[in-house]
């Protein structure tokens, strides 16, 4: 039914056609604010291995999104920006709120606050709609640990019972309910805080400061801690651009020190990540990769330990080909490792490592509809109820 909706509205779409040259520009109210929407229908195999799950509320490869953008000008200076999301049947919600303001007209320095955009990694700002050429994300945005925010681990041997179960973690200490783990970046969430953002000639700085951490967005500080972000970028040629960002946040929610006595000081239990990326463009060539390295202090119940230090390793490359007039051909390969732990027969990843392929096409066929195409397969040998499967998906997108 939701394909079928979605279908009959891309039927409605009419070509748009030049504005008459009679037509006055916008003026008051009109010419002060912007709307613009997406829809975006995606039909495909249902994921049991839960490989692309960042969140209980929609199936990434089986889901309907709408999402509407609004901008208003107070002045020159000063700009309120928002976003409505909906995912499958959820209710809506703001995904985004913040104040823009511009101190100086003449000079490229903006100061964002509110639940402002991802500061960190080249796909934080490009996750989900026309600017992915493919229809899954890089398993760094959304592939779900074990860890928890609210759960610990009493034991090494409790994180080792969890991998693969990122879907339905569960620990002794804290929530007892089995829930879904953390990212290493969460790709659907953004945070909240203040952002600044200065560009000049060929680099460009953005530095945040945030209520959560990378993989955990915050609307409301639960720890008494402060998230911290930044990223630098350079493009020395047009078709060049580099990237290196980082982040450093606490995670843990301070219901554990209250409720079960656990000492998780915000200053001593944090996720960091630190980020490299890359694209070039070469006629109807692009290829851009990112590497990623995450790590987080995990603490452990009294008398088990001083706590743990747990890493992983993301990286993955995608190229994308304009083959015709309106379509592309992409691929991506994409692999998340992670540290190992000693046990009683030997050293032993913390987490199950994670493989995946994914190409497919994209068409344009006519202005403000994106149809794609992909097929996706996932490898987790180590560990997992499900240890690898084949996921095959269509989408449509329709845009104003």
């Amino acid at each position: 039914m939701r394909l079928l909706c979605a279908l009959l509205l891309v039927a409605s779409v009419r070509p748009a056609a030049a504005q008459p040259p009679d037509v006055a520009p916008p003026s008051g109210l009109a010419s002060r604010g912007a709307v613009a929407g997406e829809l975006t229908a995606t039909f495909g195999s249902e994921d049991p291995g839960f490989f692309n799950y960042a969140t209980y509320a929609y199936e990434p490869m089986r889901n309907v999104r709408v999402v509407i953008d609004g901008s208003v000008r107070a002045s020159r200076r000063v700009e309120l920006l928002a976003q409505l999301r909906t995912d499958g049947t959820s209710q809506a919600r703001l995904t985004a709120l913040y104040v823009r303001v511009r101190p100086w007209t003449d000079r490229a320095i903006d100061v964002q606050a509110g639940r402002v955009p991802t500061t960190f990694g080249l796909f934080g700002r490009s996750g989900y709609g026309a600017d992915n050429p493919l229809i899954g994300r890089p398993l760094a945005y959304g592939y779900l640990t074990s860890l928890r925010r609210d759960a610990l681990p009493a034991s090494p041997a409790d994180l080792l019972r969890m991998r693969g179960r990122g879907w339905r973690s569960s620990f002794p200490v804290g929530n007892a309910t089995a829930a879904r783990g953390l990212p290493l970046v969460d790709g659907d969430s953004w945070d909240t805080g203040m952002q600044v953002r200065f560009s000049r000639g060929s680099l460009e700085w953005i530095g945040a400061v945030t209520q959560g951490s990378l993989g955990s967005p915050r609307l409301r500080d639960d720890n008494g801690g402060l998230g911290l972000a930044t990223r630098v970028v350079a493009r020395p040629t047009p078709a060049l651009t580099f990237g290196a960002s980082g982040a450093r946040g606490a995670y843990l929610s301070r219901t554990l020190s209250d409720d079960h006595g656990v000492s998780v000081a915000a200053d001593a239990f944090r996720q960091h990540a630190l980020g490299l990326d890359a694209q070039v463009a070469a006629g109807r060539w692009q290829v851009r990769g990112e590497v990623i390295r995450s790590g987080w202090r995990v603490p452990l119940a009294a008398g088990a330990g001083p706590g743990l230090t747990v890493r992983a390793l993301a990286g993955w490359v995608e190229s994308r080909v304009r083959v015709l007039p309106g379509v592309d051909v992409a691929a991506r390969a994409d692999h998340l490792a992670f540290s190992d732990l000693a046990t009683a027969t030997g050293m032993q990843p913390w987490e199950a490592p994670v493989s995946r392929l994914e190409a497919g096409v994209a068409a344009s066929p006519m202005r403000h509809l994106r149809m794609k195409v992909a097929v996706q397969r996932n490898r987790r040998p180590l560990a997992g109820r499900v240890r690898h499967d084949t996921l095959i998906a269509a989408q449509l997108g329709v845009w104003f």
